[in-house]
């Protein structure tokens, strides 16, 4: 950063009257950028924007803020007022002066009235900031000068890592965060992470919420994402070709993945046995060989059913076994649909099986998806809050395996069963009775087992440190096995 004498440059090529006028009292410049500053703890602050600082962090949460404003208003409206750092000179964050103003029309506080005045905009719709160069408006002024890049083709924010340019601090921010593999947006439900909010936002929408927001204009099929790949099929185009070997491909992905067959690289490694995977698809069927997850079920078969690690394999019984190409069974009309979309579309009027009325599977269809992440409305409703019961599964045969002996492993018969059904056994020959209520949802009853497995290894010092925090047993489990 650099400072220059009070009259500076003229902002733009050749300048203008209004620039210069502008930058008259702006003697602070930021070499990166450009843009100039009246003081230089402001050229301080802005300086963040590129190199990602953030030296402001919550004492409550750990989120950590570029500006101490940040940090404040996010304390106040997050945490009451709690995780501020002490006010100078010492005491109490409570003691500092905590005057907020709130939105009348969602609640939100602020710090500064004037951060206040410009939210409101948010409600009321006023964009006093118009575009010369088209009919656009704008909230804010910086929202303005933003726009404008985009008629003049700046781009002065640029990345020191590899170059790359961009028109606005955000999608530079967003852009550093890949270089360091932050994904500081985790979705509650499954545990995947994203780099932006609006990714998370999607992932929430279309993966948990079931929403197909995306019609292919061809086929007319409904999808959670991905639209573009689809529409490749139709038109047999595969624009991403191997150096190596010249083979084509429809999607992005599909080249990483075959790349590595020629670099040998293997990115996804088990958490259980530390071997290492080209695929995540591979990792994740692997992963089932410790937990003893079998996700895919055939309700034709008589109880407890014959029961799949993959798909393909629940389908290739259905049409050796049940003569059917059709794997989805509604168990209330007992008709076959082809695709799991086809059964949840269909219009059934028929009265609930009694035998299934209580079944925390899948109600409806021969397959459960819930280890895809793709539960029916009624795995949702009845899913008990917490960690996923997947992960859970994951967690326990890493603990298990780091806490037990191979004799001990091999008796209880681990990696050749579930694992819910090793942890009973496990506690019942330590003398403990194992939760088996049946009226529980699986992943609650896994959960209170796992509890019982903690009170009983975990030294007790230990446990009682994590009541006192009010620490859960998903947060112990995690923390554990990290």
């Amino acid at each position: 950063m650099t400072h220059e004498g009070g009259k500076g440059e003229g902002g733009g090529k050749g300048g203008t009257a209004a620039a210069e006028a502008g930058a008259q009292g702006k003697g602070h410049r930021c070499d990166r950028c450009g843009k100039r500053f009246a003081t230089r703890n402001d050229l301080k602050k802005h300086v963040r924007v590129h190199t990602g600082e953030r030296p402001y962090e919550c004492g409550e949460c750990g989120a950590r803020f570029t500006q101490g404003g940040g940090l404040k208003n996010h304390a106040l409206s997050r945490h009451g007022g709690a995780g501020l750092p002490p006010p100078p000179g010492g005491g109490s964050p409570a003691d500092a002066p905590s005057q907020v103003f709130a939105c009348s029309h969602c609640g939100k506080v602020f710090l500064i009235k004037e951060r206040l005045r410009l939210h409101l905009r948010v409600h009321t719709g006023e964009r006093p900031y118009a575009c010369s160069q088209c009919p656009k408006r704008f909230a804010r002024g910086g929202q303005l000068a933003q726009h404008v890049r985009s008629h003049s083709g700046a781009r002065p924010f640029r990345c020191e890592r590899c170059g790359a340019a961009f028109s606005c601090p955000t999608n530079l921010k967003t852009h550093v965060k890949r270089h360091l593999g932050e994904r500081d947006h985790v979705c509650d439900v499954c545990g995947k992470t994203f780099t932006r909010r609006d990714g998370l936002r999607k992932h929430l929408a279309c993966l948990h919420g079931g929403v197909r927001a995306f019609r292919c204009s061809i086929c007319q099929k409904d999808f959670k994402g991905h639209l573009l790949q689809h529409l490749r099929t139709h038109l047999r185009e595969k624009p991403h070709r191997c150096d190596e070997c010249g083979a084509a491909f429809a999607q992005k992905s599909q080249l990483t993945v075959h790349a590595r067959t020629h670099s040998g690289e293997r990115p996804y490694r088990c958490r259980v046995c530390r071997r290492a995977f080209a695929h995540s698809t591979a990792l994740k069927m692997h992963v089932r060989r410790h937990t003893g997850e079998k996700p895919f079920k055939c309700l034709l078969c008589p109880a407890p059913g014959a029961a799949f690690v993959q798909l393909p394999h629940l389908k290739k019984h259905m049409l050796c076994i049940h003569k059917t190409a059709k794997p989805y069974l509604c168990v209330r009309c007992r008709d076959f649909f082809k695709t799991k979309a086809e059964l949840e579309a269909h219009p059934c009027s028929a009265p609930p099986v009694a035998d299934d009325a209580d079944d925390p599977d899948d109600p409806k269809a021969v397959v459960s998806d819930a280890a895809e992440g793709k539960g029916s409305a009624t795995d949702e409703e009845s899913r008990p809050p917490g960690m996923p019961l997947e992960r859970m599964r994951l967690l326990l045969a890493v603990l298990l395996k780091r806490i037990s002996t191979p004799q001990r492993l091999d008796a209880l018969r681990f990696g050749r069963r579930l694992i819910d059904d090793v942890l009973c056994d496990s506690i019942e020959g330590s003398g403990r009775a194992p939760c088996a209520d049946a009226r529980l949802a699986p992943a609650e009853r896994l959960r209170r087992n796992v509890q019982i497995l903690l009170d009983w290894t975990v030294p007790k010092h230990y446990m009682d440190k994590f009541r006192r925090e009010r620490r859960s047993t998903d947060d112990l489990l995690e923390e554990l096995t990290s």
